[in-house]
């Protein structure tokens, strides 16, 4: 097999891994928002403009959507300090998963400023 068929068929596998991640993403999303509206915002970071789009969106526009070569959900973590904060063991258990969720609370909070 020469080298441009096999990067041929690694980019088309990978753009069906991020088509299957952003149909994930998004019937995950709308499951987040039927089942509490206000906490479903809070954990995907949405707005609430965002959140009512993406709550109206059919079957076919969520695959439509999908279909993008590109992922439609972002890295929240984009934070060396956070990161490795989230990722140290410091606190464990209850503690430590407070404590994530205070600070991705934080990050969601200064994004919906800018």
């Amino acid at each position: 097999m020469s080298a441009e068929i096999a990067a041929s068929i690694e980019l088309d596998s990978a753009l069906n891994d991020i088509r299957e991640v952003n149909l994930s993403y998004l019937m995950l999303a709308q499951r987040l928002l039927r089942e509490n509206y206000s906490a479903g915002m809070f954990r995907l970071g949405f707005t609430q403009d965002v959140a009512e789009i993406i709550m109206q969106l059919s079957p076919m526009q969520m695959v439509k959507l999908a279909g993008s070569s590109s992922l439609v959900c972002g890295f929240r973590l984009n934070d060396y300090s956070l990161l490795s904060a989230l990722t140290q063991d410091v606190l464990g258990g209850v503690l430590q998963q407070a404590h994530s969720t205070i600070l991705l609370a934080q990050k969601s909070a200064e994004q919906a400023v800018l």
